[in-house]
């Protein structure tokens, strides 16, 4: 019997096909951008098109996974976990003599992750199965994944790779997202303590408290309150979680805290807004009793104001020697 198709046959596929898909292009995203560093010629013709003498052979490919930083005569990039057709997480400020060491490191990243059974405590692993499960209904339920066992090491998708903050290191939004970020991970490792024996757990999480969890009960350690804490202030409570989703929601958090963008924050959302006015407080300047009054705030009687733009305090100096107060420039 004449087979129309040639005896060919499609891939046998299974539940996890999408996040196995999502992956292959994942990789084949980093492959591309590897090759854009390195300047070579790429060539991506569709199947039509190299029949058709090759005429796309020199067509240049958009690389979704690192881009030059504005204004810094092309320096630093910033660099994406492109997964499913989004941007998952970014490194921004990338030196670019850094950037292949990092590219090195995704595409790692990308070929360890098991698609059968994904290690979904993993933030990055977590966020990338969230959004192929937008495209693919039918791959298994987060829950099905998740497991007890404590991982040692988190691979870094950036191979340790760091930026640089070259833009308006004084932004106090910046510094409270540091801050921020730095709790949500000590309550992360908290978490990770309380399976251990009491005995062997590290006393550095005895004696310091983690500001997004606390204990729903005085007798118990099953159930947690998990909050949303910024810069001294908790925002919101979700009470009465298991343990074994807390870690799953504090990974949340942190990916939300990550996403803000300190140089251009989204305050139609309501939590970045309160974030954003709870640093501003935090950061006025002229509360001491001795500052003088041209520190504070003009609504205050001060000269002092707050920047949209760079989202910090704009003060003046006191010149000692001529003993006269120099205003704040303006429109910083």
């Amino acid at each position: 019997m004449i087979d129309p198709f040639g005896g060919i046959k499609g891939k046998e596929l299974t539940n996890t096909s999408g996040f196995f898909v999502d992956k292959e292009e994942a990789i084949k995203e980093v492959n591309v951008s590897i090759g854009i560093l390195e300047n070579k010629n790429i060539k991506k013709p569709t199947f039509l098109e190299t029949l058709r003498s090759k005429k796309s052979k020199n067509t240049e490919i958009h690389n979704n996974v690192w881009d030059y930083v504005p204004n810094t005569n092309n320096e630093y990039v910033n660099i994406h976990i492109f997964w499913s057709k989004k941007v998952v997480r970014s490194k921004n400020g990338v030196p670019i003599r850094a950037l292949k060491v990092a590219l090195v490191g995704l595409k790692a990243f990308y070929r360890q992750i098991n698609t059968l059974k994904p290690d979904l405590q993993h933030p990055d692993i977590l966020e990338c199965y969230k959004l192929s499960l937008e495209n693919y209904q039918n791959l298994p339920p987060i829950e099905s994944f998740i497991s007890s066992e404590k991982q040692d090491l988190l691979l870094d998708p950036f191979a340790g790779v760091t930026g640089v903050d070259i833009y308006k290191k004084y932004n106090d939004l910046k510094k409270d997202k540091d801050l921020t970020l730095e709790e949500v991970k000590y309550s992360i490792n908290f978490i990770d303590q309380l399976e251990l024996p009491k005995s062997k757990r590290d006393k550095k999480f005895i004696t310091k408290k983690p500001k997004f969890v606390t204990f729903t009960f005085p007798t118990s350690e099953s159930y947690l309150n998990v909050h949303l804490w910024w810069a001294g202030q908790i925002i919101q409570t979700r009470k009465n979680i298991e343990i074994g989703r807390t870690r799953l929601a504090l990974a949340s958090i942190s990916k939300f805290i990550e996403n803000i963008d300190v140089e251009t924050p989204d305050l139609e959302i309501e939590e970045i807004k309160e974030m954003y006015e709870i640093t501003k407080v935090k950061h006025e300047p002229g509360k001491l009793k001795t500052s003088r009054i041209e520190l504070k705030p003009i609504s205050k009687g001060g000269l002092s104001y707050w920047s949209t733009k760079t989202h910090r305090w704009i003060t003046g100096k006191y010149d000692a020697k001529n003993k006269i107060f120099n205003p704040p420039k303006q429109n910083l």
